[in-house]
């Protein structure tokens, strides 16, 4: 029998995706707080502790927690705190490429934000949506029942396990223990819940009521296109500002220049996706939200860096507000998926 090391999570995305992005908000959160405090020495007179020291701290922690404990609640919180970590490190890339220690190196910002867009690649390429084995698919539902294991598994999470035996090799014996196994478990809901699930309960009612009002895609659709508009808008008006016409755009050699025609370039490309994903909003809203999500990435990782590169810290306005929409759409398409399970074999037997 072929032996392999490698199976694919398929939270993996999720996961992968929270430590990019929280390594980039601690990032930028550092170097805006390190801008107010006027660059502080911490150490004393005679030494310097590196905040990349505290950075290689957290990665630390986040492995520790990963090898010792279980569940995807940990692996979440890895990813978060791993995240932060990598962002605290590669902060301090500037003094390790340069003899001087030079901190303030220019292009050590470029060169970041090059190794998180190669980071972004390699994770789509890890957590790509093609057709996963049978051994992986049982793989992931067995680790999904540890929700049953800690008496928490919903209907949505019940559904999602029999989805991924669906998908599996039917005539493996394990595949027709593990539906055995789920079949004798009954889905649970919280008794008596604290303030904090009775408010996300409130939010999840309010989640299903607005998409049973009619002109509700065409708001959402509207809402996002806006917000295409206004960053395409912004990135047109800049290079308006700055070029007389477009032939002196294309020609011209300097470095400010090549970072705001990125800038327009990767704002055309978001607004692509959210345009594709307003077609699509009224077939399928999963769809839809997904490409919303691809387009916010794009600002988040390209058009937000070629705006951080030339203006610095008057791009922060804007990485906040992309980073408060991507957090909207995640919880947008957990809903979705939670609502498509439970329809996906619900009952399934």
């Amino acid at each position: 029998m072929k032996i392999r090391i490698f199976y694919r999570n398929v939270r993996a995305r999720d996961h992968l995706e929270l430590f990019l992005v929280f390594s980039i908000a601690s990032l930028l959160l550092l170097r805006f707080l390190l801008y107010l405090t006027g660059y502080p020495q911490v150490g004393g007179g005679t030494l310097h502790i590196a905040h990349m020291l505290y950075g290689g701290l957290l990665m630390m922690i986040a492995i520790i927690m990963m090898l010792a404990f279980l569940g995807a609640r940990i692996q979440r919180i890895g990813a978060i705190v791993g995240g932060i970590g990598f962002g605290i490190f590669i902060d301090e890339l500037g003094k390790f490429i340069t003899k001087d220690n030079n901190y303030f190196f220019r292009p050590t910002i470029g060169i970041i934000y090059a190794i998180f867009m190669s980071l972004y690649l390699i994770f789509n390429f890890i957590s790509r949506g093609s057709k996963y084995t049978s051994r992986e698919y049982q793989l992931n539902a067995l680790n999904q029942f540890e929700e049953a294991v800690l008496s928490d598994l919903d209907k949505y999470e019940k559904a999602t396990i029999y989805r991924l035996l669906d998908r599996a090799d039917q005539h493996s014996p394990v595949t027709r223990e593990l539906r055995s196994l789920l079949r004798g478990i009954d889905a649970v809901e919280p008794s008596k819940p604290n303030l904090f699930y009775r408010a996300v309960a409130k939010v999840d009612s309010w989640y299903r009521q607005f998409w049973l009002s009619r002109n509700s895609n065409q708001l959402v659709s509207i809402l996002l296109i806006l917000q295409a508009v206004a960053f395409l808008g912004i990135s047109v008006y800049t290079v308006a500002d700055n070029f007389a016409d477009v032939s002196q755009m294309l020609t011209s050699t300097d470095y400010a220049s090549k970072l705001l025609i990125g800038e327009l370039v990767s704002s055309v490309l978001a607004a692509g996706f959210i345009i594709y994903g307003a077609i699509r909003i009224t077939s399928s809203r999963v769809i839809a939200f997904e490409q919303f999500r691809r387009a916010t990435l794009i600002n988040l990782f390209l058009t937000e860096f070629f705006s951080f590169s030339r203006i610095q810290f008057g791009a922060m306005p804007g990485f906040i507000g992309n980073l408060l929409l991507l957090g909207a759409l995640q919880y947008v398409l957990y809903q979705e998926k939670r609502l498509h399970s439970i329809s996906y074999k619900a009952n399934s037997k």
